[in-house]
Order: C-alpha cells, then sequence, then structure tokens
C-alpha cells in the first residue's frame, strides 16, 4: 500500500527536525565539554588550574593507593617574578610564564600532571615515583629552563624557579602534602632561590 503524499511529507519533515535535533545536541554537547575543560584549566597557559588540580590530585591519590605506588608532588615558584614583571611589562611577564609551562611540557613524563596553582607558582604532580627521583627530577628541570632562554625580543632571560618536594604519606591528604611542598619551597627560596629542598 502506498503511503499518501501528505503522509509522506509529515515524515519527510519529522526525519529533517530530527536531524536538525541531533545536530543541536551534538552542538550543545560541544560546548558543555568545552566549557568544562575551560573551568579546569588556566586560560594564559592552558595548565589546569586548581580546580583542575583538585580533581587530578584525589584522582591521582585515589590511583596510587590502589596500585601502592608513591606519588610526589612539586610546588615550585619563579624566582623574582616581580622583577621580570617590571622589566618586561605584564605583557611580558606572561610569556614568560607560557614560555615556563612549555619547557616544564617537553620535559614532563606523560603520567605527570601540571598546574598552575595560582600567580607564578606551579605544582606537578608525579606518580609512582619517590621523593629522592622526585627532587632529582626538579633539578634536572632547572637546569633545561637554563637551556631554554626565554627571549624578550632580542634579550635572552634566564628563569629560574624555587621548589619544595613533597611525597604523599600513607595517611595525607593532598592539600597537606601540598602544604608541605609549600613550606619547602619558602625554605628554598630563603636560602638562595634557584634550589630544590625536599619536606
Amino acid at each position: 500500500m502506498k503511503t499518501p503524499p501528505a503522509a509522506r511529507d509529515e515524515l519527510d519533515d519529522l526525519q529533517a527536525r530530527a536531524l536538525q535535533t541531533d545536530a543541536e545536541l551534538s552542538r550543545l554537547y560541544n560546548e558543555l565539554q568545552h566549557a568544562s575543560a575551560s573551568a579546569r584549566h588556566d586560560p594564559l597557559t592552558d595548565a589546569l588550574n586548581r580546580r583542575g588540580l583538585d580533581e587530578a590530585l584525589a584522582r591521582e591519590i585515589a590511583s596510587v593507593r590502589r596500585k601502592e605506588v608513591p606519588l610526589c608532588l612539586s610546588l615550585l615558584d619563579v624566582d623574582n617574578f616581580k622583577r621580570i614583571n617590571d622589566r618586561l611589562g605584564h605583557a611580558g611577564g606572561d610569556k614568560a610564564l607560557i614560555h615556563l609551562v612549555q619547557v616544564v611540557r617537553g620535559y614532563m613524563r606523560p603520567i605527570d600532571t601540571l598546574a598552575r596553582y595560582g600567580g607564578e607558582e606551579f605544582v606537578i604532580l608525579m606518580p609512582d615515583t619517590r621523593l629522592e627521583e622526585g627532587i632529582a627530577a626538579m633539578k634536572r628541570l632547572q637546569r633545561e629552563l637554563t637551556r631554554n632562554f626565554f627571549l624578550a625580543g632580542n634579550e635572552k632571560i634566564l628563569i629560574t624557579f624555587s621548589a619544595g618536594v613533597a611525597q604523599l604519606a600513607a595517611d595525607e591528604s593532598g592539600e597537606d602534602a601540598v602544604r608541605r611542598a609549600d613550606q619547602a619551597m619558602y625554605l628554598a627560596k630563603r636560602t638562595g632561590k634557584n634550589r630544590v629542598i625536599g619536606a
């Protein structure tokens, strides 16, 4: 039995609207994914932000405790950043932070996580890494930065950082481990900068 033309037109119309609705749902889903990613990333450096760090830290802690492997984290702070900002302006300071993140990303392992903690402070999560290995990794990163100068126009600028490194204790929260790394980083600053100290 043949479908009457009016019914066929109505069916075609419904199919077209269904396709349009699917396309709209797909577009909205992509926007939601983008907004969700934006909420977790620092817009300047594209490293994770504090919210993204909190989520990554909770995930890593659950994973390393399940696997019974160590987790190291480092809090690093760019040395003399105010001087860089004063000399190059805020746009130059921003470019210096972007340069730092690019060097760190080129050096990190795929399993490591980088987050901007605030201002010129960054946290690196290093799963399956003991304290001594974490300290050694940060010292190698410092050497890597000395080989990769930041270029401001024709001027080569050496970016250095001070870092504190902590290994997560068995019963410790991520927040407490970050706090210990932060205290070690301040000690590194007070004892001459461009240093790495274990907590």
